[in-house]
């Protein structure tokens, strides 16, 4: 089993946790070990069922603005401190992070003070993803 850890910033209440909770408790092959306001914690038999959870996360009506692999370490990501501060700024910035081909990968943690956006990247230098991100109209800095 792979354990990954999705960021879904616009759940925060019991009752829209007890929603994600439905909804990832109906796809078979995936065990929910621990929701909590902003994150859900589970294990897929097979990744391949990843795209699956975002599916079912986005049906209940809620953002993945991320999923972070717990095997796996951020190993040569890049952190940035941004203010991409709530679902309505990660669905704004989303169009222009996914649009960058020198971006494999990437995500915000909107509970963190500073506002983290980590980026692995396909080749894209620092310098190109800040200007992708003030483009979108978000402000950033190297997080040191």
């Amino acid at each position: 089993m792979k354990t990954i850890q999705i960021t879904i910033p616009d759940m925060q209440s019991a009752h829209c946790q007890a929603r994600v909770q439905n909804a990832l408790g109906s796809l078979e092959g995936i065990h929910v070990n621990e929701i909590q306001a902003g994150q859900a914690t589970i294990a897929l038999n097979d990744p391949q069922q990843q795209s699956a959870v975002t599916t079912a996360i986005e049906k209940a009506g809620y953002t993945v603005a991320g999923i972070a692999s717990e095997s796996e370490p951020q190993a040569g990501a890049l952190s940035f401190k941004t203010n991409i501060n709530c679902g309505g700024c990660v669905a704004s910035v989303r169009p222009a992070l996914d649009g960058n081909s020198g971006i494999a990968e990437w995500h915000v943690d909107t509970l963190s003070k500073d506002k983290i956006l980590t980026v692995k990247t396909a080749g894209a230098t620092p310098e190109e993803i800040i200007n992708t991100v003030k483009n979108a109209g978000f402000k950033i800095e190297p997080a040191l």
